[in-house]
C-alpha cells in the first residue's frame, strides 16, 4: 500500500505510532522535524510489529507528533533497536 499522505511542515518529534482500544505507544522515532521519515516508516513498522506480536494484525499504525516545548517527554520508539535507532534520544533544546 503507498502512503499518499502529505508530510506535516510543522516543527516537532514525529514519531510512527500504534493504537489499541484504549491504549497507544510510539513505536518508531523521534524524527525531529521530519513528518515524512515517519510516514516513510510505518509499513516497515507494522511488519516488525506484527512479528513481534502477532496481535498486531488488529492494531491501527499511523504518525503523531509532539510539538516543540510540550510537557510530553521525548522517548525512544519502542521499536527504534530494530531498525538502528538510538534508544536515547535527547531533550529538544526550548
Amino acid at each position: 500500500m503507498e502512503n499518499e499522505q502529505k508530510a506535516d511542515t510543522r516543527p516537532g518529534d514525529y514519531y510512527v505510532s500504534v493504537i489499541d482500544g484504549q491504549r497507544s505507544a510510539r513505536l518508531l522515532g523521534p524524527f525531529v522535524d521530519d513528518h515524512q521519515a515517519a510516514l516513510d516508516h510505518v509499513e516497515k513498522v507494522r511488519a516488525k510489529a506484527e512479528e513481534v506480536d502477532p496481535r498486531a494484525v488488529f492494531y491501527a499504525f499511523g504518525t503523531c507528533r509532539i510539538p516543540p516545548g510540550d510537557v510530553v517527554p521525548v522517548r525512544a520508539g519502542a521499536l527504534n533497536k530494530y531498525f538502528g535507532l538510538t534508544t536515547h534520544p535527547q531533550e529538544r533544546k526550548s
